[in-house]
């Protein structure tokens, strides 16, 4: 059953020390295209990360969300900026010449706590932290976000398949009236031209119609009319086109392709018929086919 490119998954792990959540959102693309969002210190197991929704995700852009805060105490560590911190200082003591406060006063458990709050003096680093460790534990959440969002292709995928098989359907039956009316527009031009002239010859008080030529002329214009090529090639794509509809491989290009050779037949089709009953049908069917190749877009 074919998938669609649109769909969310979300999946979580929490424990004492760590909490990790990834959201994966999908949308239509040509191509397979990641862009994930996580924390710096989870850098080291991006492409892992990546390389489990390629693996999943054939086509489309996906945007992926991670969330993940450590909260143990091991391996933690901050920077004090030590320039910086002493130039607080140095500017808490010419102030307070300024103001008229002795320098000697200046110092002490206040200030330390005053300056420890000033912005970049004390830094907390990325924590150096076990991630083999816990990779099974995010390769798990990041499986259940996975399987949730290829839940939700699937599904979509299955309603767009559906409206596709009924407009192969109409396509197929607007190519049956096709063919089931070349040979009556074949008749009717025979009638027609052997009327004209009929008509022709009395007005001129001419012979009796040569049947041969009439014959002749007929079969020129049938050769000239005659569809029958594109007709079973375009029997043959649909036919192509069905068994993509039932297949678990992702067929969303190959379709794509089938779609405009649907087109290339239907136009080659139209050039050659020159019956209003028969151009109205390839109109409709052109119509169809032009609902199926919007409906693909969105197709794994």
């Amino acid at each position: 059953m074919v998938k669609s490119m649109t769909g969310y998954g979300r999946g979580e792990y929490q424990d004492k020390d760590f909490s990790f959540a990834f959201e994966i959102k999908t949308v239509n693309h040509r191509f397979a295209e990641t862009a994930i969002r996580l924390p710096r210190f989870l850098n080291p197991v991006e492409n892992r990360i990546r390389k489990m929704v390629l693996d999943r995700m054939a086509r489309g852009h996906m945007d992926i969300f991670i969330n993940a805060a450590y909260t143990g105490t091991e391996g933690r560590r901050v920077t004090i900026d030590k320039g910086l911190a002493k130039a607080y200082h140095d500017s808490l003591k010419e102030m307070a010449g300024l103001i008229g406060v002795s320098p000697d006063e200046v110092g002490g458990q206040p200030e330390l706590l005053f300056i420890a709050k000033c912005p970049d003096v004390i830094t907390p680093e990325d924590p150096c932290i076990d991630l083999d460790a816990l990779w099974p534990h995010m390769e798990a959440a990041i499986r259940t976000a996975l399987d949730h969002c290829d839940a939700m292709r699937q599904n979509e995928g299955a309603n767009i398949s559906k409206d596709i098989s009924r407009r192969i359907d109409l396509i197929e039956q607007k190519l049956g009236l096709i063919e089931k009316r070349a040979p009556e527009s074949v008749r009717e031009y025979e009638k027609r031209l052997g009327d004209r002239m009929r008509e022709t010859l009395e007005s001129f008080g001419a012979g009796t119609l040569d049947e041969t030529r009439l014959i002749q002329e007929v079969a020129i214009y049938s050769d000239r009319v005659n569809t029958t090529e594109e007709t079973v090639r375009l029997h043959s794509h649909i036919r192509q086109f069905r068994g993509m509809l039932e297949s678990e491989q992702p067929v969303g290009r190959r379709m794509d392709f089938l779609v405009q050779e649907f087109n290339r037949e239907a136009n080659t089709i139209a050039s050659k018929c020159n019956d209003s009953e028969m151009t109205q049908v390839i109109v409709d069917m052109k119509g169809e086919i032009e609902k199926v190749r919007e409906q693909i877009q969105n197709i794994q």
